[in-house]
């Protein structure tokens, strides 16, 4: 079978190893003049700098954890034991926010298992039924956690009403926290949350695209071709084909997978079909801000800061993940500020990220900015009608012979490891000539 993919990041390349592998002859073309997408990652003054943010390998599924940790190499990972946390009345509390309640006065320490307690209480008792993201914080946290910390993060990252966003987010993204948990850390006993989390990989050296060049390097040698610079312009169906233009170059395959984000491959057909490009795919950007300079970080990996007026609200300690980040001395931090449609990042986002990180303690006196990053599509929201609207667009595309694969590909959240795991699982179903749905698998 020949097969054309769109989009050479952690998905496309996925699925063409898989691909490959069963046999088939993949082309992969990418809009950008190199290979990555998210997992990119630069050489800037002796830093590297992971240009997508920041990015670890963990999974709670052995199998596909061993995927992407074979992808880096044994000899080139360094494993760590989480050290996070959020930033709270001037104090670095741990992650997540339940588990380091011990950290906190003892007034407040009641004040917080009160309210959990009485959440569980009306849940177990039927008196809640949360109808959006915001009620479901309240609902399962109760009011204390809930406005000391997850409502004011939560709407700083998503930058709208959390009643806008569904519950078909939340599901396998936001565990439920065991109460006993709360009530241990609440009388001072230390516990730890997000257990698949909580042990988690880096590459020693070469930062988070050593995943993207350890899948070309297995593509080598295989039925395999990568295009860059490929800007689609149409998609459409000729002699039992499925082809793709960019206006002066096409490409035919008896397949067409697209990682592209999916309103702008709907965009890419004919008729009527591109109307429900116009649906509401919701999303957030993300401007990514590396930052370096001299001193000693806190020995945390990242940190959550859900107050306004500090100008992103994640602070990545990347020379923490591995010493090869930054040069002896120095200190390289990542930090994320995120954007809704239409909106564009203010004037001087980058000076202030660097003066907040002197400010906090996290550099020495003189940082500089390494590097800035702009991504269009970062975070996909999750707005009420979100599963008919994706279901409906995904259906019109097989129709249109073209597989919608990956994060953006099926408009998914999903971490790496599952990313990697349903674009082989999709390569794995067009083999065997399955109705294969890349992203959502129902």
């Amino acid at each position: 079978m020949k097969i054309v993919v769109l989009g050479a990041g952690l998905a496309g390349l996925s699925f063409a190893l898989e691909a490959t592998g069963l046999g088939h002859e993949v082309v992969v073309l990418e809009k950008s003049g190199e290979p990555g997408g998210l997992l990119k990652s630069r050489e800037v003054d002796g830093y590297t700098v992971d240009l997508g943010g920041s990015h670890i390998l963990f999974s709670k599924d052995p199998e596909k954890l061993d995927f992407l940790l074979g992808l880096v190499g044994p000899e080139n990972l360094v494993k760590h034991r989480r050290d996070t946390r959020i930033y709270y009345r001037g104090m670095y509390v741990k992650y997540p926010f339940e588990n380091g309640v011990y950290m906190l006065p003892p007034e407040e320490r009641f004040e917080i298992l009160r309210g959990v307690v009485e959440a569980y209480v009306k849940r177990r008792c039927g008196e809640v039924e949360p109808r959006n993201f915001e009620e479901w914080i309240y609902a399962v946290f109760g009011a204390p956690i809930a406005e000391k910390y997850l409502v004011p993060y939560n709407r700083k990252l998503w930058k709208r009403p959390l009643s806008q966003i569904s519950l078909e987010w939340v599901a396998g993204r936001v565990p439920m926290p065991p109460i006993e948990d709360v009530m241990r850390s609440a009388v001072g006993l230390p516990t730890e949350g997000y257990l698949h989390q909580l042990n988690f990989y880096y590459p020693l050296s070469g930062g988070i695209e050593s995943v993207i060049r350890g899948l070309l390097s297995r593509l080598r040698g295989r039925r395999f071709r990568l295009v860059t610079g490929f800007d689609a312009q149409a998609i459409y169906r000729e002699n039992g084909e499925t082809r793709v233009s960019d206006g002066r170059d096409e490409y035919g395959g008896d397949i067409l997978v697209s990682t592209a984000p999916m309103p702008d491959t709907l965009r890419l057909l004919d008729g009527r079909e591109r109307r429900l490009a116009s649906g509401v795919f919701d999303y957030n950007s993300l401007s990514v801000i590396a930052v370096g300079g001299p001193g000693e970080a806190p020995p945390y990996h990242w940190v959550y800061f859900p107050q306004e007026e500090i100008p992103f609200h994640r602070l990545a300690i990347l020379s923490n993940y591995t010493p090869r980040a930054a040069p002896r001395g120095h200190v390289l931090l990542i930090a994320e500020s995120s954007a809704p449609p239409g909106s564009s990042f203010p004037p001087g986002l980058a000076e202030r990220v660097a003066e907040w990180a002197v400010d906090l303690g996290f550099i020495g006196g003189d940082a500089e900015v390494v590097a800035v990053e702009e991504w269009r599509y970062a975070y996909i929201v999750y707005r009420h009608g979100y599963g008919r609207l994706v279901g409906e667009a995904s259906r019109v595309l097989r129709e249109n012979g073209v597989l919608p694969v990956g994060r953006f590909g099926s408009w998914r959240y999903m971490n790496m490891d599952e990313t990697a795991y349903r674009a082989r699982e999709a390569a794995r179903k067009v083999s065997l000539g399955g109705a294969a749905d890349g992203g959502r698998g129902e």
